[in-house]
């Protein structure tokens, strides 16, 4: 069943389903009869619809990424449609390739479907063409550069205005839109050892906020421990394999 993934298990033990808010008795029998309530289905298919840019109109739906009527009891066939995934994964491509500033509705309080642009504080029309213009547009290419320079340790150079400093790779280059985009996109140097800090300290209680947004700061934060690590794989994998680290781990409580 699609939507079983929205039971979990709380910190508590107990268990809850996301998308009602409520708990459930812990057995085969009564998560079952949850999840196939009239109620649980009813949550589960507005999030589905909202997820996928379908909307009621005069008692018709209407899909605004394929731009088609669709009749009520065809909802699920026309999601499983070459069509619709087709250009869901158009969309899905484009977000991607923005570096995460884009942010697709994905739950049933979202108003309406709309994708929320985090770098230029507004809603993008849910659509790989709108998405497009939209991310194209000179004024979203200046507010994703300057967004997306705290995510990748990227400073200003003191007394420069022509010149940035990437802590990471600890090389400098112009203060150019087009050279910053290459250098967090496609240098490969800089997408690994991001990639890889981030894959490293997932799950592991360690954060990197102060490295990415302070120029001056070279330690990762684990919390877990309670001590300062250099911000770097080598001793960033070092210390999660350490004893202190997994031992630790065993008593940590969030």
């Amino acid at each position: 069943m699609a939507y079983y993934t929205d039971i979990i298990i709380d910190k508590n033990g107990e268990t809850q389903c996301e998308l009602c808010k409520i708990y459930i008795p812990d057995s085969d029998i009564s998560i079952e009869a949850h999840l196939i309530d009239t109620e649980h289905a009813n949550k589960y298919m507005e999030r589905l619809m909202i997820q996928n840019n379908i909307e009621v109109n005069n008692r018709e739906l209407n899909c605004g990424l394929c731009n088609s009527v669709i009749h009520v009891s065809d909802v699920l066939e026309h999601l499983n449609s070459p069509q619709h995934n087709e250009r869901k994964n158009q969309v899905k491509k484009l977000v991607e390739k923005d570096g995460g500033l884009l942010v697709l509705p994905e739950n049933i309080s979202n108003i309406g479907s709309a994708v929320d642009c985090l770098a230029c504080d507004r809603c993008v029309e849910f659509s790989p063409e709108a998405i497009k213009s939209h991310i194209e547009s000179p004024k979203h290419r200046r507010a994703r550069a300057i967004a997306v320079q705290p995510l990748n340790a990227i400073f200003s150079v003191e007394n420069s205005d022509n010149d940035l400093w990437c802590k990471i790779c600890q090389v400098y280059f112009e203060n150019y839109i087009e050279v910053i985009f290459e250098h967090v996109d496609e240098d490969p140097g800089h997408v690994k050892n991001l990639r890889d800090i981030y894959r490293l300290i997932k799950d592991q209680n360690i954060n990197i906020e102060k490295y990415l947004h302070d120029p001056k700061e070279d330690k990762a934060i684990c919390k877990q421990c309670g001590i300062e690590v250099p911000c770097n794989t080598d001793n960033l994998e070092r210390h999660i394999r350490g004893k202190q680290h997994n031992k630790s781990g065993s008593n940590y409580k969030a």
